[in-house]
């Protein structure tokens, strides 16, 4: 079974390793960081992605902007995305209801196993 690739976009440093450290550990993952939407759509570019996972809080391109930007082109608007903030989720749901691409948005700070089975659910 080939491995599913899952990037990673964050500012923080801490937040990349943690959820790097997360989907490493299944073993059935390649898992990539960046650390801003514009590396992100950079990174694209040149590689097959089949998940995303972004804070929303972002200098530059924040989450919203970024997962708008990847619905409005040909070869990444089926990717799904799950978005992550510290910030109430109802809000964030309402902001994304309009993004067939936003599948999740998740809490901060992460929960292991929840996270593990949004990832797995949406591969």
């Amino acid at each position: 079974m080939e491995k599913k690739r899952i990037l990673v976009v964050d500012d923080d440093n801490i937040s990349r390793t943690l959820i790097k450290g997360f989907l490493k550990n299944e073993g059935n993952y390649i898992v990539d960081t960046v650390q801003d939407g514009y590396q992100c759509l950079s990174f694209m570019k040149y590689h097959h992605v089949d998940l995303i996972i972004s804070d929303i809080e972002m200098d530059d391109i924040n989450g919203l902007e970024l997962s708008q930007a990847l619905l409005l082109m040909d070869d990444t608007a089926n990717i799904p995305v799950i978005l992550s903030s510290v910030r109430d989720r109802s809000e964030i749901r309402r902001k994304t209801r309009d993004f067939s691409n936003v599948k999740r948005v998740v809490q901060k700070p992460y929960n292991r196993d929840a996270l593990l089975s949004d990832v797995s659910s949406l591969l």
